[in-house]
């Protein structure tokens, strides 16, 4: 059974306290998303060793004589209650989130059409010069972050191209958009701020998957008892076969873009139309690129989603990690899938100690 160690630092890094102690914790990650970290502990501590913002690290004793930082983040603290339980212990619960959630304290500040909040080309070099133009290079400085605290890596080229305007939007929902614009075009990208136990925290990107291809080795099914709680889909519920975005003009001036898709004559009703609106979109190319992006993102979908089913031969930390992709097959149909999230459920009470990870596989094919 594994265990884990707790590590307080303070935000700039400094190591406050170790705990070995720890009565319960939640943890986990989910692909280009916050999530949340929720720790018990023995009431060893005083409300004025704790500030916003701490960095809460958890290390994951292996029990094969290695410890790692779970899931290559630090959570920022941003809870925590001191309180006497029903049997009378008492305990403090801590509440804090992931490195993504550095990401989500900017939005896209400058103005419409320009260079900063209109861009073009590939994904992840434009998500890239999103992240740096409000995070460490910033016409207005007082919004950058130190190097010593947070950088962004070089471009890298990863992803397809994608255009998008978004003056005034938040940057995590603008490079959540661009990774499905990349993704839905038919090159799998993805972020993440990574963090190895010393600051800075580095923005990254990824292609074809988060961790390591393990797909040679893993095939997850049910006959194997690897795979838990499968679910395929054909889904054609949301499906658009024609798009028409309109920007800026009036009447018969007024720019539009369009697009098809060759599944509009997969039927006499195929035809489903979408339409949107676009001002910060200046050219008919443009509009036509987000009416293609918009039916990028309507297309029929097959998926399978399920869990990793935890086994003496397929074990978290040894076997797959986050962000690994491997295969999954059910009922004939095999998916290259990714493990996209995971969640830590930890409980030591009276004794008896449970440790259960559980890990969320997704593919998914247009259809």
């Amino acid at each position: 059974m594994s265990s884990y160690q707790i590590v307080i630092k303070t935000s700039t890094g400094l190591e406050v306290k170790r705990l070995s102690r720890v009565n319960s914790l939640r943890a986990g990650r989910s692909d280009r998303a916050m999530m949340p970290c929720e720790i018990t502990i023995p009431q060893i501590l005083t409300p004025q060793d704790f500030s916003k913002d701490m960095i809460i690290e958890v290390w994951r004793n292996n029990m094969d004589g290695s410890i790692t930082l779970d899931g290559q983040t630090g959570y920022f603290l941003r809870r925590w209650n001191f309180y006497r339980d029903s049997q009378g212990k008492d305990l403090i619960s801590l509440y804090a989130i992931d490195g993504n959630y550095i990401i989500d304290g900017r939005e896209v500040e400058y103005a419409a059409e320009s260079t900063q909040a209109t861009k073009s080309g590939v994904a992840s070099d434009v998500i890239k010069a999103i992240m740096r133009e409000n995070f460490v290079s910033a016409t207005d400085t007082t919004r950058n972050l130190s190097a010593s605290y947070f950088t962004v890596d070089a471009d890298d080229g990863f992803g397809a191209s994608v255009t998008k305007a978004f003056s005034r939007q938040m940057v995590l929902t603008t490079i959540q958009a661009l990774v499905d614009q990349s993704r839905n075009a038919g090159t799998w990208i993805t972020f993440d701020t990574v963090y190895n136990g010393t600051l800075p925290f580095a923005f990254k990107t990824f292609i074809n998957q988060r961790g390591d291809d393990i797909r040679e080795t893993i095939t997850l099914s049910v006959e194997a008892k690897s795979l838990s709680n499968p679910l395929l889909s054909f889904n054609y519920v949301d499906e658009k076969t024609a798009a028409y975005v309109a920007g800026k003009g009036e009447n018969e001036a007024r720019l539009v873009g369009t697009a098809t898709s060759t599944a509009i004559n997969d039927t006499v009703w195929s035809r489903r139309e979408a339409v949107t609106e676009n001002f910060q979109v200046t050219t008919t190319t443009g509009l036509n690129n987000e009416a293609r992006a918009l039916l990028n993102k309507k297309k029929a979908k097959r998926t399978l989603t399920g869990q990793i089913a935890q086994t003496k031969g397929l074990r978290y930390g040894r076997d797959w990690n986050y962000g690994d992709r491997v295969l999954a097959t059910y009922l004939g149909y095999t998916f290259d899938c990714r493990i996209n999230g995971y969640e830590i459920n930890y409980l030591s009470n009276g004794g008896e100690t449970t440790d259960q990870v559980t890990a969320f596989i997704v593919g998914e094919e247009s259809i």
